[in-house]
């Protein structure tokens, strides 16, 4: 009944589509029009095809590997009990999720969409890129599994039969606005448990009566047909979440002010209500306590045990009034409506800073194995800038070397083709935000500074760990705030209301972008990198230098940034004479347990002793090289 399949996903074109044999292979080995190709090329991620033969996907993925085009190879089932092919992994976390439901005995709807354009020749944007997207129009509670290009499975948790109409608009709603307006929606629809226990039973029954919406392309009107009369009766609910998905909710959701809130609990009614959720969300709150928090013992102890709580009500108590609070707090338009301008600005392409020239052929070169010293040198010394700021960091005290460098090309010699090529690079992205406007900031060169103390920093602390060698350390400390300088130059206002919440706020500057953005510094970072095509560690770096455990295979790489970001902060700290005891504790939440955990995985002997260590090598290493904090000017 089940088949598998090799689904291949293109993920990105380096060459923008522009090269000869890439369409033609696309057409012929994947069996696409003409059409299909130019706007895949045009608007990646998307499908190309599933096939069952895996040498024959191998075949292909290398071929497009060498005509510079990212892929993705997956598995996915076949089953004809649903009208998809699925990932597996996808129908693992549906059950999941089913199993909750079950347990928690509250209705759940399942709605099966699918979009298409309103006129044959036209395409979409495939739903693979916009999973993040769709998944914020919902709510916390609901599920979102965006299955392939055109159809996605949304699980409303506690949305009976009466108030499915609500979703309905809300997803047609969601599609014109980060889809297309001109598009064909149909959504199918069942209740769990009413209509069946298992995905299988819901989906047979969402296939049958589909709701429509189409809007016309030529004069706007919108037609739509109605769920034919069920013969059985709506079944009554109250509608409202069960303590688990509660208390699950609050955890996940909880950022800033809230935080602080719950983990100024006493430990015993904390881990009364964290007991009640799953490990997997213990572990996410437990690693975003500040590494110096009073409670890291005590709860890593009880969640080992998992021991059995004390006063269970007391917590629910407590909980369920932030809940409350928290919910009146998510109503609020403005965070949505920022969201959603950031976001909109961030998508067109022009308001990104453009990536300098010197800087992507300084890469290209480096990149490129037949590339010779000469060729590398010639690059960089095209911008007799870039080569002055070159030479003054590899003649500073911070490289210690014996003799003076008068060239590019012995620096390259001596240094090696990484250290100069990452230095290079680095310092002629940053010139992209160097000449931003930063109105609204009281020092506009102290982010430069922060920037490069990081990277210096950053650059220091590896100095003996090979693994980061080529990963361009030094490059990520100076670009890793570099969502913060988009957000100053084209949210000013905003960005100065984010800074006057900060000064009076106990929590740290990145959660009050999320609460009053829906996303902070990090996440833009990410879109910029992507944007740029930077290397992965940049991008990651970028992204989860606040959350390392995030960044997956470079959480290393993110927690070394995210340490290097937090000395820095404590150095200026230091040098600030207005600073206070209460601005140290904000500054000890950025560090968090996350960042801790890798950091011991890269120095076993790390712990406080080795921050302040840490601390006082790096204070000295910054007065040596003060000049290169104003190498900008």
């Amino acid at each position: 009944m089940m088949q598998t399949f090799h689904r291949v996903i293109l993920k990105k074109c380096n060459t923008g589509g522009h090269h000869v044999e890439l369409p033609r292979f696309l057409r012929k080995e994947f069996q696409l029009s003409p059409e299909k190709v130019a706007h895949i090329l045009r608007h990646p991620p998307a499908v190309l095809g599933d096939f069952n033969s895996k040498e024959n996907v191998e075949v292909a993925r290398k071929y497009l590997f060498n005509l510079d085009v990212e892929c993705d190879v997956i598995p996915v089932i076949k089953d004809k009990r649903i009208p998809f092919a699925i990932d597996p992994r996808q129908l693992k976390w549906i059950s999941k999720e089913f199993s909750k439901t079950l347990r928690a005995g509250v209705e759940t709807s399942l709605f099966y969409v699918t979009v298409e354009p309103v006129r044959e020749g036209f395409f979409l944007p495939s739903l693979l890129g916009k999973q993040e997207e769709i998944e914020n129009m919902f709510r916390f509670s609901d599920s979102v599994f965006v299955i392939d290009d055109t159809t996605f499975v949304l699980l409303g948790f506690a949305t009976d039969r009466d108030s499915c109409n609500v979703v309905f608009k809300k997803i047609v709603y969601c599609m014109e606005k980060h889809i297309q307006k001109n598009i064909s929606v149909r959504i199918g629809f069942a209740v769990i448990p009413d209509d069946g226990k298992s995905f299988y039973e819901l989906m047979a029954i969402a296939q049958k009566n589909p709701v429509s919406h189409r809007k016309s392309i030529n004069d706007g009107e919108k037609k739509r047909e109605t769920i034919s009369p069920r013969n059985d009766p709506p079944r009554q609910t109250n509608g409202s979440l069960s303590d688990f998905q509660q208390l699950t909710l609050c955890f996940n959701k909880a950022k800033g002010e809230f935080y602080n809130e719950l983990t100024a609990l006493p430990p015993d009614v904390l881990w009364g209500a964290l007991s009640r959720i799953s490990i997997s969300d213990q572990k996410k709150f437990f690693l975003q306590l500040p590494y110096d928090s009073h409670l890291t013992s005590y709860l890593a102890e009880q969640m080992k045990k998992q021991s059995p709580p004390k006063d269970v009500d007391t917590a629910k108590r407590i909980v369920h009034r932030m809940i409350s609070r928290m919910q009146l707090a998510e109503r609020l338009k403005g965070r949505q409506v920022n969201m959603e301008k950031v976001g909109l600005h961030l998508n067109r392409v022009e308001s990104i800073f453009t990536l300098p020239s010197v800087a992507m052929q300084a890469y290209s070169v480096a990149s490129d194995p037949d590339s010779t010293l000469d060729d590398i040198v010639e690059k960089i010394v095209l911008t007799p800038a870039l080569t002055i700021k070159i030479l003054k960091i590899v003649n500073s005290p911070f490289y210690g070397l014996s003799n003076k460098i008068s060239s590019i090309k012995d620096a390259v010699v001596l240094m090696g083709t990484e250290e100069v090529v990452n230095m290079a690079f680095g310092l002629s992205l940053s010139e992209s935000f160097l000449n931003a406007d930063l109105k609204g900031l009281k020092d506009p060169k102290a982010l430069w500074r922060h920037s490069m103390g990081t990277a210096l920093i950053a650059k220091y602390l590896c100095r003996d760990l090979p693994q980061f060698k080529d990963m361009g350390i030094f490059t990520a400390g100076l670009l890793h705030d570099l969502g913060k300088v988009y957000l100053i130059e084209n949210f000013s206002q905003l960005y100065t209301t984010i800074l006057a919440r900060a000064a009076e706020s106990a929590v740290p500057i990145s959660a009050i972008e999320q609460e009053i953005l829906g996303m902070d510094h990090g996440k833009i970072g990410k879109s910029i990198g992507e944007n740029w095509n930077l290397p992965d560690p940049l991008v990651h770096a970028a992204a989860f230098h606040h959350q390392p455990s995030a960044a997956g295979e470079y959480s290393l790489f993110a927690a070394m940034i995210g340490f290097s970001d937090y000395l820095s902060n404590m150095v200026a700290l230091k040098n600030d004479p207005d600073a206070n005891e209460q601005a140290m504790k904000k500054l000890n939440q950025q560090f968090k347990v996350d960042h801790m955990i890798a950091m011991k995985k890269l120095f076993p002997n790390f712990n406080t002793q080795f921050i302040k260590h840490s601390l006082a090598d790096v204070i000295e290493i910054l007065e040596e090289n003060a000049h290169l904090l104003d190498i900008a000017d």
